[in-house]
């Protein structure tokens, strides 16, 4: 238990204030259950993709983290970073 300070000003001019119980998880522990609960595994997504809302692939869909340019660039960026040090490598 924790107590904060609000923004918010009460009745008697003072700053209100408030006890609230904090909690904490490992997010590694936490990442390993969501990934692994059966019942999320349609969910999931692992890699980006382009979503069209028509055939030709005219009018893009951004609805989900993995539909967005961020993802797409950074899987894109980092599949060719550890291509190239891999290629480093077994030239050694």
């Amino acid at each position: 238990m924790i107590d904060v300070e609000g923004d918010l000003v009460g009745e008697d001019g003072a700053v209100k204030r408030e006890t609230v119980e904090l909690w904490r998880r490992d997010p590694v522990e936490y990442m390993e259950e969501l990934i692994g609960n059966p019942a999320l595994r349609d969910m999931m997504a692992y890699v980006p993709e382009h979503a069209y809302t028509d055939a030709k692939g005219e009018s893009r869909i951004y609805d989900e983290m993995w539909t967005g340019d961020w993802w797409w660039e950074t899987q894109v960026s980092t599949y060719h970073r550890f291509r190239r040090m891999r290629m480093r490598l077994m030239r050694r």
